[in-house]
């Protein structure tokens, strides 16, 4: 039972009596106060993880965009090419034949997936069955002045079996060194494209370019080939 006091009025001659609060309720409000300080506690450290995590996961995304496209392409292909079954290839510039553009399935990051094959006398890549195919390259120019104005040229051709002849797929044009200098002018120029195609069992295709002498192999990897059966 609570204790209770009597207390006298003396403005208004009456007795008031003060009931002391029972221990039970002083328990009850010392443990809502705890939980609600736990639960404050709980959202703070949640709060300050999913800060740390997003913190890591930009940490992550900036050492991944260092990186070149390629370097990560090839990796994630191999893995949907094993997981479909469908056909997939990422050759890669030889630098052993330089000035020459020769492609090879030999090093990292290349693969060569699923019937797809590189035939290294001709230098293309031949498709194992019919069907859509994602096709793509890239070659990498470079050269240490603009003595003279050149016009780069990089297309991707396959061999048409009803025409008996090789067409373009694709080509793209670039010009550098409109203004000729006689001083040194360090320069670099890419050339991308791709495209999907429909490709017949035992296509031949080949990625070329009209000035091989002028490609920069000591960044192989960023010169590429690539066919992806979709």
């Amino acid at each position: 039972m609570s204790s209770e006091q009597l207390v006298h009025d003396v403005e208004k001659g009456s007795i008031v009596v003060l009931r002391e609060p029972s221990p039970k309720n002083n328990h009850w409000k010392c443990l809502s106060i705890c939980s609600f300080l736990l639960l404050i506690g709980a959202v703070t450290v949640f709060a300050l993880l999913q800060l740390d995590a997003f913190g890591l996961s930009e940490k992550q995304d900036s050492k991944l965009q260092g990186n070149s496209f390629s370097d990560h392409l090839p990796a994630t292909m191999k893995v949907q090419a094993l997981r479909s079954g469908k056909p997939a290839a990422h050759a890669v510039a030889s630098s052993q034949n330089s000035p020459q553009l020769n492609w090879t399935t030999d090093v990292i990051p290349t693969i060569l997936e699923n019937g797809m094959q590189l035939n290294k006398t001709e230098n293309s890549l031949i498709v194992p069955s019919t069907g859509l195919y994602f096709v793509y390259s890239q070659v990498l120019f470079h050269k240490n002045d603009c003595s003279k104005t050149l016009l780069l040229t990089h297309s991707i051709t396959f061999w048409s079996s009803e025409l008996n002849s090789e067409v373009e797929l694709l080509k793209s044009i670039k010009s550098v060194c409109e203004e000729v200098s006689s001083n040194k002018k360090l320069w670099f120029e890419s050339i991308y494209q791709g495209a999907v195609f429909q490709l017949y069992k035992g296509a031949r295709l080949w990625a070329k370019t009209n000035h091989p002498e002028y490609l920069d192999f000591t960044h192989s990897t960023q010169i590429y080939f690539g066919v992806i059966a979709m």
